[in-house]
């Protein structure tokens, strides 16, 4: 009998925290969309016009061997822009604090990419494993909109 209100609190809990992570995305998203446009490009780097999480982010634990692959393609994605970004810092002289402050949200960004990619491959149960892709998808926004704060950064 107390397993009954315990495991509604906890259904409860998951349904709170589930609502949480999806307004935290959805608030993530709103930011990257709202300041994309008033981002100046910086040369030799190219902003990401294709989207991997969106190719994914509707799979099922069915389907998580599809997600894993994906979630690859997006950390390969991201290794890309931070190569690119690299070079470009490469050839800077001036106004580099900015620049590499901007960069270490990036490069940390990358690493909670990869770890939460590796988490979600590694899950046993299709409720874990739920909770991983989430956070996948808010650490892909993360990284993304880490990149997009590099190309308004100025430079010279």
């Amino acid at each position: 009998m107390e397993s009954g209100p315990a495991l509604g609190h906890t259904g409860s809990m998951k349904k709170t925290m589930r609502l949480r992570r999806l307004a935290f995305v959805l608030g993530l998203g709103a930011l990257s969309l709202g300041g994309a446009g008033a981002y100046a490009d910086v040369d030799g780097v190219e902003v990401s016009t294709g989207h991997p999480w969106s190719q994914i982010k509707g799979d099922t634990y069915d389907k998580r061997a599809h997600f894993s692959a994906g979630a690859t393609v997006m950390v390969a994605k991201l290794d890309e822009q931070i190569k690119e970004l690299k070079a470009k810092r490469a050839g800077m002289t001036t106004d580099t604090k900015d620049w590499d402050f901007a960069m270490k949200e990036v490069d940390d960004s990358r690493e909670l990419l990869a770890s939460r990619a590796s988490d979600a491959a590694n899950a046993t149960t299709p409720e874990i494993w739920t909770d991983a892709k989430d956070n996948v998808g808010e650490a892909w926004q993360r990284s993304q909109i880490a990149v997009d704060r590099m190309n308004s950064t100025r430079t010279s």
